[in-house]
């Protein structure tokens, strides 16, 4: 069986808009992710590294709980941030050959006991994956272009997905573009060819509600033109029903079972 490594950033930062009836309390909500996380992993070869940027330590013992048997390694970092805990995520989980299957894991999401199954089985067939369907596949124009909800490409997602390691060993430098492009940026980068991005530019220049995003992905055809032109395009998918949400009720997942 192939290995899983997984490299969850955690943070104390307040949870953006909370959910009735689930952990507003950052710790609270942080063990339960790991429990939850952990409870999908038990009968599969895994490690996980985490990277703490600011808890200390006694918050990361009531996080961690007594189980520390699968944590391959902790990375305490000081308020550090967002970019920099992603990217120190690509540099960890490529310091593993032994591990072929990785996950980028945050610290605001629960999953659902099949989801790395689920997320197992997809990715035979595609390069990226992820246990969350978004909101914005349905309530957004960029993305509706699909007919169909399950096993559906997708041309983004959050910064919670999986992928295998020879995937990531080419791609790590378009992920390294988060800090310039943000998450939708990464993901066009990845996705989409030139004219692809070109194409979602138009439909939201169409689009009153997300003219917005018009300035994020001209950058991003700047860079795809400028860098990344012949790069390959990478297929993401995202599981249907979702087998894990953000949690945040503006954005919990389509067809998650609460």
């Amino acid at each position: 069986m192939d290995r899983i490594l997984i490299a969850l950033r955690i943070y104390p930062g307040a949870i953006k808009r909370p959910i009735n009836g689930y952990p507003n309390n950052k710790i609270e909500l942080v063990s339960l992710s790991i429990k939850q996380l952990r409870q999908s992993l038990k009968k599969y070869d895994y490690k996980i590294i985490l990277i703490n940027d600011g808890f200390n330590t006694d918050e990361l013992n009531l996080i961690l709980g007594e189980t520390r048997s699968d944590i391959l390694e902790i990375i305490n970092t000081s308020g550090i941030g967002n970019f920099s805990t992603f990217e120190l995520q690509i540099k960890k989980l490529l310091e593993y050959p032994e591990f072929n299957y990785l996950y980028f894991a945050e610290d605001d999401y629960l999953y659902l006991e099949n989801f790395i199954e689920q997320n197992l089985q997809l990715l035979n067939t595609f390069d990226y994956t992820t246990g969350y369907y978004h909101p914005d596949y349905e309530n957004l124009n960029l993305h509706k272009s699909f007919s169909s909800k399950e096993n559906c490409p997708q041309i983004s997602t959050t910064c919670s997905f999986w992928t295998k390691r020879n995937i990531l060993l080419k791609d790590a430098n378009r992920l390294r573009m988060y800090s310039k492009l943000g998450d939708l940026g990464f993901w066009l980068l990845l996705t989409c060819s030139f004219r692809q991005i070109l194409y979602r530019f138009f439909i939201c220049l169409r689009s009153p509600n997300e003219l917005k995003l018009c300035s994020r992905i001209l950058r991003t055809l700047f860079v795809k033109g400028s860098k990344f032109f012949y790069s390959d395009t990478r297929k993401l998918v995202a599981s249907y029903p979702s087998t894990s949400t953000h949690v945040d009720k503006k954005y919990l997942a389509v067809g998650w079972l609460q």
